[in-house]
């Protein structure tokens, strides 16, 4: 089957939406009244101290990407929206102090379990993808703070020696990136063809991430070699991200040495697959050796239980049903969506919702995201949990 560009896009999942439906109105409110909420509402609702009151019981579960280094310039917003400054970091984290509860992983997990009950706001700090700088740049601030964070890492590589790894989607954008002419892009073995144009290299960019997430690692690997090669990049182009400090911050991911340190300064570690594919695309026994193995090699690992799953991408259209049994299954003790969150959110113990907190999200509208207001509103619209303005 060949991949075909759809019609419309919200970072790239959004399907078209009649005139009539919740999603056409939502997408009307965010266009003309999500500025005024974010800039005016918001900060009045914060400062008064009516979000924090109103919140709802049940912990809200915030997830980051990383924290960008020292002197690291934004290169792409749709590549570098996930990760926040050092300085807002803080700032988040000195609110949720103040007028909050931060809880430890391990008291989020008792709770989980009803081994133990919880302080009124409480808030569980988790991170995916166990980029460089968390351990670098947030492992630090967190520390500053008294805090700990549960981090997910992926669990292909840990091999002793392993070379310096960056997240496959993330080296397929680069490399799309790359070049400012069409490039022709055909891997017949995964009955993908298409024409990719930089108007187009976002939409065509995540064609190809679900089309390669049907693959194991090793495969997908050689399919991105081939991507390489057709997109006319010599084999060392990556050299410059492992050189250069601020760009091996931003994009490599922690080998083992990296995890070990990071349990060391009392953080805690969950699996998040073995190569971060879209799971809701891969046949099932991709997918489950996608979870369980990424259990299978942390804890070998690392020597400790790895109790907790975060999904690749997180969202509605990259989990389904069938990921959640395959996590249970797997022997995770729970696992993590990543939209939907905030205090007083409907919580499953194997699709727990979380905050996704992006670099444009001031402290008022971070506010508004954990205290469950942002939810709250979205669902008096008609459109689900899903945060306004937010598809992740």
């Amino acid at each position: 089957m060949r991949l075909k560009a759809k019609p419309d896009s919200c970072n790239h999942v959004r399907s078209q939406v009649s005139y009539n439906s919740p999603e056409y109105r939502l997408n009307i409110i965010v266009r003309f009244v999500s500025p005024a909420l974010k800039h005016i509402v918001f900060p009045v609702l914060s400062h008064s101290g009516y979000l924090r009151r109103r919140a709802g019981d049940g912990p809200a579960v915030v997830t980051y990407h990383g924290v960008f280094p020292p002197g690291y310039k934004v290169r792409d917003r749709a590549l570098d929206a996930n990760l926040v400054f050092a300085e807002s970091f803080r700032r988040q984290l000195e609110l949720l102090r103040k007028s909050y509860r931060v809880i430890s992983p391990a008291n989020f997990l008792d709770w989980v379990e009803e081994k133990a009950a919880l302080p009124p706001r409480p808030i569980l700090l988790t991170c995916d993808d166990a980029l460089q700088n968390t351990l670098t740049v947030m492992v630090p601030i967190l520390q500053e703070a008294g805090l700990s964070c549960l981090f997910f890492a992926t669990g292909a590589p840990l091999e002793p020696t392993p070379s310096p790894s960056m997240l496959w989607y993330e080296e397929l954008y680069l490399m799309m990136r790359s070049n400012a002419e069409p490039i022709a892009i055909n891997l017949p073995e995964a009955q993908i063809a298409m024409k990719m144009t930089p108007s187009g290299e976002s939409l065509h960019w995540w064609q190809l991430v679900e089309g390669l997430s049907k693959f194991d690692c090793q495969t997908r690997r050689e399919l991105l070699e081939q991507i390489r090669s057709q997109v006319k990049l010599p084999a060392n182009w990556k050299d410059k991200y492992i050189r250069d400090p601020r760009l091996a911050s931003r994009f490599l991911t922690l080998d083992l040495p990296g995890l070990r340190k990071l349990v060391a300064a009392g953080m805690t570690v969950g699996a998040h697959s073995l190569s971060h594919p879209v799971l809701a695309r891969a046949p099932e026994e991709v997918a489950w050796q996608e979870i369980s193995g990424s259990r299978s090699a942390l804890e070998r690992a690392l020597g400790q239980n790895i109790w907790a799953f975060g999904y690749p991408f997180g969202n509605a259209a990259t989990v389904t049903q069938r990921e959640i049994r395959l996590a249970e299954r797997a022997g995770f003790r729970c696992a993590f969506l990543n939209i939907g969150g905030g205090l007083g959110a409907k919580f499953d113990r194997y699709a727990i919702p979380r905050v996704h907190v992006t670099a444009g999200m001031k402290l008022a509208e971070f506010e508004a995201h954990i205290a469950g207001f942002y939810r709250s509103l979205r669902e008096r619209f008609g459109a689900g949990a899903q945060p306004i303005g937010a598809c992740v």
